[in-house]
């Protein structure tokens, strides 16, 4: 491809690297679409192994071609509860590999011949994506189009830029900004930044280095001296690898996510660290590049490409044994809010415009910290049938006040994700988190209904006595331990829905109401009694207790009722 002038290679130039852009743009969100629900369904069992997690990473980035991509992914599912952080670490360093092979395509491309015929993937993907009705297969000839896409404007860069370094002005700005490797790092870390995107500045990079070994005629030629040295442009790399990991540092410090944070700071610290080492030795590292990939085999840009894929491959096998220690560091340092430490209720709403499915499975979270908050008030009401505790009262009425501020956070977050365009599949299950935080909060509010009688009852002398018959106070903790067996079965429902245990959940409650009838009948018997006749004098209305019990019982079942309702175990990926 040849250019009149050299402002006319400027253009095809900038065009070339914006078609980059868009076209791997394009890819990642193609691939995230035939991706789905199914996709991210084994996410949580890879990530478990952290070498496992890591080629996950590779992999995931190599295919959408964005580290910022896969970084908004990880954090994504951080936020969400899908993975830890000692996985999302892991996936974090594969996918420094995976943006490694951006460089590597570019160079096979300036290389073999072969690659010229790639472009005809656009047309291939173009009538498939037409011609094809089925949505799962027309985004699959969408990938191919994209893929296509990119090697069109690799072609247009490469060609623009062979020109553009030719020329005298250009020459003049390199030998500033490529002094030395320290000054390109600190360039490209600026450029970078700005751009947002290092796939783009490391293929630019490739495309200028390359560029300088074609005289006029196009034919292969070393120029003394070299426009910009191997060292300098291994400076521009590691720039760009430093500079990208600015979107997650802005992205997670927006955010109250404490993880987010600390994948951010990861991503920047590994990218710097290593970076810092190597250029404090850039002489000899630039030597064993050359070593490997020599310029007597006229591949100009695999050189930048090894260089590149060898310092990901020594920040990963560094920092890969080290994740333990690290996420111990990174407490230490971003300490984690103690209401998430302790419930782990998190919402992040940057997920809602994002990610639809992620902000579902974190409102799926968040209903479960709720879940969690309710069963410890069960709890602290079982232990008041036992003794008089002002301390347990209290831990109660702290607890019935953070669930109702935790139901109004996932209220008002529910709503706006409900304004986004969601499947009907997801709009059952989004209803189903509504009303089931809702039956959530008033287990609680009843609650304190049931400890307002009890403390009618406590023997003034005895805190572990009673003013009424121990039977009574014993049928009541019967109740309760009944009331939390059914609610645990429930909040399991939200983790991981089976019809078998459903079933189960409405055998148990129905055995409550039958039980708390029968108490209820006895009860009016003993009114009789001198023992029912206490009840009378303190004021005492057990009839009201076992009535509030068994709403307490109906409010557990309701959550495995709007649970099954909204058929949520086809989005579960646990």
């Amino acid at each position: 491809m040849l250019f009149d002038t050299w402002a006319s290679a400027i253009i095809f130039g900038l065009a070339g690297l914006g078609l980059f852009i868009f076209s791997a743009k394009i890819l990642s969100t193609s691939l995230k679409q035939v991706s789905g629900p199914k996709f991210k369904k084994h996410i949580f069992k890879i990530s478990e192994n952290r070498f496992v997690a890591m080629m996950f990473g590779i992999i995931f980035t190599t295919l959408i071609q964005s580290s910022d991509g896969s970084m908004a992914l990880i954090m994504g599912l951080l936020a969400a509860g899908i993975i830890k952080l000692r996985g999302a670490i892991a996936f974090l360093l594969g996918t420094n590999i995976g943006t490694a092979t951006t460089s590597l395509i570019v160079s096979f491309q300036a290389k073999f011949a072969f690659t010229e015929y790639f472009v005809l993937l656009l047309v291939v993907g173009v009538f498939g994506y037409l011609l094809i009705k089925k949505e799962k297969i027309s985004n699959i000839f969408y990938i191919i189009f994209a893929i296509g896409l990119i090697f069109l404007s690799l072609k247009l860069l490469s060609a623009g830029s062979k020109v553009i370094v030719k020329q005298e002005q250009f020459k003049e700005f390199v030998k500033v900004v490529g002094k030395n490797a320290w000054a390109s790092f600190f360039f490209s870390f600026a450029l970078t930044g700005i751009m947002q995107s290092s796939s783009a500045t490391v293929t630019l990079y490739q495309s200028i280095y390359e560029g300088q070994f074609y005289n006029s005629a196009g034919l292969w030629e070393i120029p003394n001296p070299q426009v910009l040295n191997l060292p300098a442009a291994i400076g521009l790399v590691f720039g760009a690898n430093v500079g990208t990991t600015i979107t997650g540092f802005i992205v997670s410090f927006t955010t109250k996510n404490s993880n987010s944070k600390k994948i951010a700071l990861v991503w920047g610290f590994t990218n710097l660290s290593i970076s810092i080492i190597i250029l404090t030795i850039i002489g000899y590292y630039s030597k064993l590049i050359e070593l490997i990939i020599p310029l007597s085999l006229k591949a100009a840009s695999l050189q930048l490409s090894m260089a590149h894929l060898l310092f990901n491959t020594i920040l990963v096998f560094i920092y890969i044994f080290l994740i333990g220690y690290i996420v111990k560091i990174l407490n230490w340092l971003i300490k984690d809010d103690h209401f998430e430490k302790k419930f782990g209720f998190i919402l992040s709403k940057e997920l809602i415009k994002t990610n639809t499915f992620l902000a579902l499975e974190q409102g799926k979270q968040a209903l479960m910290s709720m879940g969690k908050m309710v069963f410890d008030g069960l709890e602290k009401m079982e232990e008041l049938t036992k003794k008089r505790s002002n301390k347990i009262k209290e831990q109660y009425n702290q607890l019935e006040e953070v669930v109702d501020n935790a139901r109004k956070k996932l209220y008002f977050y529910l709503i706006e994700l409900g304004q986004q365009q969601l499947s009907n599949q997801q709009s059952e299950i989004h209803m189903s988190l509504i009303l089931s935080s809702r039956s959530l909060e008033k287990i609680l509010d009843i609650g304190s209904e049931i400890i307002a009688e009890l403390d009618k009852v406590y023997n003034p002398k005895n805190k572990t006595q009673f003013l009424i018959s121990q039977e009574v106070i014993d049928n009541i903790a019967k109740l309760l331990k009944m009331n939390k067996a059914i609610l645990k079965s429930s909040l399991d429902q939200i983790k991981y829905f089976k019809k078998e245990k459903s079933k189960h959940i409405e055998e148990m409650s129905h055995d409550f109401d039958e039980l708390s009838f029968k108490y209820a009948k006895e009860n009016v018997a003993k009114l009789k009694t001198s023992s029912g006749k206490t009840q009378l004098e303190l004021d005492f209305d057990y009839s009201r207790v076992l009535r509030s019990l068994e709403r307490i019982n109906h409010h557990s079942l309701r959550i495995n009722h709007y649970l099954k309702n909204s058929h949520w175990a086809k989005l579960n990926i646990y």
